[in-house]
């Protein structure tokens, strides 16, 4: 489970002034490791004490001395160079099981990235076996693991073997071994069901935890299981929560790796004369958006007038996909709902990014298909869509998937009743659709003379089109099945989409 890490922040922000502290090999120590018992090694010494470096190459591992936190790092190496972090002896006879678990992070630029690579042994002559192997890049967040261990010896040890694909860092931290009978850090940090004033909160256990201490924001509370349904949070706030477990008899773990998470924003009422608009000039990260990662490790980011003058939604991460989603909209008292923004897809060779449009009436909701944008669009496209049904919490997202294009931007997001026109502006396309529903062909009226006439599956898959001449169509949909289908209306004005049942 990925998890906001201090440490990460803290690197990115300074690692060009951080500096790897020498490191040598040292004689193999022992750490017998008693029931109920921890080893837990956070490089705050600035040392490696009995860790050592195996490696036939440049690369190597060393303690990375930062501010506020020191973590141990695979050095950026050349492409095929690998360094293995072998630690200590453990002596574990007097258990027959123990927890081992740990934090780290990987960064690098572009694909192949850097492998990590967690394995242990039983003794000095036996072969690594593996637990885990990683192969990520993320410049803002870190990762918990933990794995349970039942084969266990007196010359224990795990290893974490970097090998370098022309990455950057790999980083460890707070590593730890834990018997069983002792009161295990918990790890694997989860949060679920966020809404605008609670969220559901879970956590890995090892089984003999009597009670937990949760920490959010500083305020702890004491629960005795999990997950746990948090709630009198307020919307719109960023948190941070962390948990430590308390195994009886006054025996508690150390505190869990922190994970942070944002409440959602109160639902916005929509008026005729109160609509909802976003042109993201108000911050340089989303207000009452969020970014969900459908795919890779990257979502979407408002572009601060880099790329293009003005605020703007963008998204371009290689090869991935992620949904931007608006907060909860009460339209329920609007006229005639319509949802109008602005987007943007420059081709890059054949690449063309690609956009689509969805809509749910709750979070509960399925997602329900507007439309989709799958052609360059060079300049910016004005696009309105009739949303088809109405709710007290209606949710608008949009998807972008990235075919290593020159990525897609949304601006000006409108919900409500038709935009104003502005001077100098051309006036907004209408349309309508009769008979609706239907059971063969349909009429399509338009405000404008000329345009064109695409009628949609809920896969976005073309099942008709026709040719608007002096601001009217006909389009037969005899051989179409019965089902919801969606009539978009294009021309120089702008592009409607309309809801068409057939029958």
């Amino acid at each position: 489970m990925k998890n906001k890490h201090y440490f990460t922040k803290a690197l990115f922000a300074t690692v060009m002034a951080l500096f790897f502290s020498a490191t040598t090999a040292v004689a193999q120590c022992t750490i017998p490791i008693a029931p109920g018992q921890s080893y837990i090694e956070d490089f705050q010494s600035g040392e490696m004490e009995c860790w050592t470096v195996e490696t036939t190459s440049s690369a190597t591992w060393a303690v990375m001395q930062g501010t506020g936190s020191n973590v141990v790092a695979f050095q950026n190496a050349s492409s095929g160079n690998e360094a293995r972090l072998v630690s200590p002896t453990f002596d574990l006879t007097g258990s027959n099981s123990a927890t081992f678990s740990f934090a780290y992070a990987m960064m690098a630029l572009y694909p192949p990235y850097d492998e990590l690579t967690v394995s242990y042994r039983t003794s000095p002559s036996d072969s690594w076996h593996q637990l885990a192997n990683y192969s990520i890049s993320d410049w803002s967040n870190t990762y918990d693991a933990s794995f349970t261990l039942d084969d266990l010896s007196a010359t224990f040890q795990v290893s974490f073997l970097g090998h370098s694909n022309g990455g950057y860092y790999i980083f460890i931290d707070d590593i730890e071994i834990a018997s069983a009978g002792g009161c295990a850090r918990p790890a694997g940090l989860t949060v679920a069901d966020i809404t605008t004033n609670s969220a559901l909160l879970g956590w890995s256990t090892a089984g003999n935890e009597e009670s937990w201490t949760i920490d959010i924001n500083g305020q702890q509370t004491t629960v005795t299981t999990q997950p746990y349904l948090i709630d009198r949070l307020e919307p719109n706030t960023d948190y941070s929560f962390r948990v430590k477990a308390n195994c009886g008899g006054g025996l508690e773990s150390e505190w869990s790796q922190p994970t942070t998470f944002k409440t959602m924003c109160e639902v916005f009422v929509v008026t005729d004369d109160e609509p909802y608009f976003d042109d993201f000039e108000a911050s340089e990260e989303f207000v009452c958006w969020n970014s969900e990662i459908l795919s890779g490790e990257d979502g979407w980011v408002v572009d601060p007038g880099y790329l293009i003058p003005n605020n703007t939604a963008f998204f371009i991460w290689l090869g991935e996909e992620a949904m931007l989603v608006s907060a909860p909209l009460d339209i329920t008292a609007v006229n005639k709902p319509v949802l109008t923004f602005k987007h943007r897809q420059r081709s890059l060779g054949q690449f063309v990014d690609e956009l689509s449009v969805w809509y749910a009436l709750s979070i509960n909701d399925y997602w329900h298909l507007l439309g989709e944008f799958t052609s360059a669009c060079e300049d910016w496209e004005k696009v309105t869509f009739d949303l088809p049904e109405v709710s007290d919490a209606y949710l608008i997202a949009f998807k972008a998937k990235s075919n290593n294009a020159d990525g897609v931007y949304v601006d000006d997001v409108w919900v409500g009743n038709e935009p104003g026109v502005g001077v100098g502006e051309k006036a907004t396309l209408s349309a309508m659709v009769s008979p609706n529903p239907t059971s063969g062909s349909v009429t399509i009226e338009a405000n404008v003379a000329d345009g064109e006439v695409t009628v949609l599956d809920l896969f976005g898959r073309k099942v008709a089109n026709a040719i608007l001449h002096e601001g009217r169509a006909e389009v037969d949909l005899s051989s179409c099945a019965k089902g919801v289908y969606m009539a978009r209306i294009s021309c120089e004005s702008g592009t409607r989409t309309i809801k068409l049942v057939k029958e």
